[in-house]
């Protein structure tokens, strides 16, 4: 009885916890305010909101999480969903076009005190920090000679930073397996700059991250991925790599930062291709040095940015590989040919018995009939 209670009282929690989170809501889209320093997120619901607010993959660390049943005395969460620009794994890229820094978290806004369910909402946050242009005059009374101003500039390229199945033009991954074969592909879509392809990180979502490739364009851990090759025209690098992922972990993303060059007048020279089976050479390494003092002394600055590819789901191996599928797949089909022929064997076992136990109760009965036959007639003799 005690039992009975105690799970009716529980369904009645959970109906009424329901209850309660079917009858709030979001009203319209959050407000985002990029401030100089912190990003601030506020939003309204339909009642009063006592659910929490946190950064994806970071709901464990309290600086990442916000509870709203906690007010303060004017009814407002205590210390409200603020983010100091970089805390909590928050993305900082720094972009090309237009040029300036972003900074981007995914937050989500949870009803439930414990679990997430349908009501719940996820907000891919960004905020974009344009870098001012400054022009600097000067005037210098020279001659009377009149200027003329001529200038010319480019199209920023747009880059990309995809992982491909099993060849450079495969489809996007987005879900894999351990030891699943990969092409990493860096690709700027323009002619006149070439890229570099290096500092590039694994991470997994959760802070931590490890170095795969250097500041120079070259591996760090063959095993996990080698120095990219770069097409001819230096718009282009990939590298073929297996899947791997962290323990224990499901997912797996990669940050790479590009530089771009100008190839005219040889502006890419001294920067790409890297020359990473030469990096014990200290002659090629000062040569490299002498070509980029040179660019920077003819104004060609190369331009730096952060790209990121898609997140990757990773799950591991089956623990039985082919062969022993195959194996298991024989011994099942044998114990099944094997359980047939046994129940067969049994099937005619059981009839003959059956059909003997039927002679010999039928020879009984006759035996039994042709007695009392035999006594009725010696009878009927013995009166006569």
């Amino acid at each position: 009885m005690k039992s009975r209670l105690q799970f009716s009282l529980l369904l009645m929690f959970f109906g009424f916890s329901i209850a309660i989170q079917d009858d709030n809501e979001l009203i319209g889209q959050p407000e985002i305010q990029c401030n100089a320093d912190t990003i601030d997120m506020q939003f309204r619901t339909r009642k009063q909101f006592n659910g929490k607010v946190y950064v994806k993959g970071s709901y464990n660390r309290p600086e990442c999480r916000v509870d709203y049943s906690t007010k303060d005395q004017y009814g407002r969460p205590v210390g409200g969903i603020k983010l100091n620009h970089g805390a909590c794994n928050m993305d900082r890229q720094r972009m090309i076009a237009p040029e300036g820094m972003m900074f981007s978290t995914v937050l989500i806004i949870s009803f439930h005190p414990l679990f997430l369910t349908r009501m719940d909402k996820a907000y891919h946050i960004r905020c974009m920090y344009k870098e001012a242009a400054r022009t600097v005059t000067a005037a210098i009374d020279v001659s009377n000679l009149p200027t003329e101003s001529v200038q010319s500039d480019l199209p920023m390229p747009t880059c990309s930073y995809t992982i491909r199945r099993d060849q450079l033009d495969g489809p996007i991954l987005k879900y894999a397996k351990v030891g699943d074969e990969v092409v990493h592909r860096w690709q700027c879509d323009s002619d006149d700059y070439g890229l570099l392809v290096h500092s590039c990180y694994v991470e997994d979502g959760q802070g931590e991250k490890q170095m795969i490739i250097d500041e120079r364009g070259c591996h760090t851990d063959r095993l996990l991925l080698g120095d990219p090759t770069y097409v001819e025209a230096l718009n282009l690098a990939y590298r073929e790599s297996f899947v791997f992922k962290y323990a224990d972990r499901i997912a797996v993303r990669f940050q790479c930062e590009i530089r771009l060059c100008l190839k005219e007048d040889g502006g890419c020279d001294g920067i790409t291709p890297p020359m990473c089976s030469f990096k014990e050479n200290s002659n090629v390494d000062a040569k490299q040095v002498v070509k980029r003092s040179t660019l920077d002394k003819m104004n060609i600055v190369p331009i730096d940015a952060d790209f990121f590819s898609q997140t990757l789901y990773v799950m591991e191996q089956e623990e039985n590989d082919n062969s022993t599928s195959k194996e298991l797949m024989e011994v099942s089909k044998n114990t099944i040919c094997m359980s047939s022929a046994f129940v067969s064997f049994i099937f005619v076992i059981s009839v003959s018995t059956l059909v003997l136990i039927t002679a010999v109760f039928s020879a009984w009965l006759y035996t039994q009939c042709y007695r009392k036959r035999m006594a009725k007639n010696s009878s009927i003799v013995q009166y006569a």
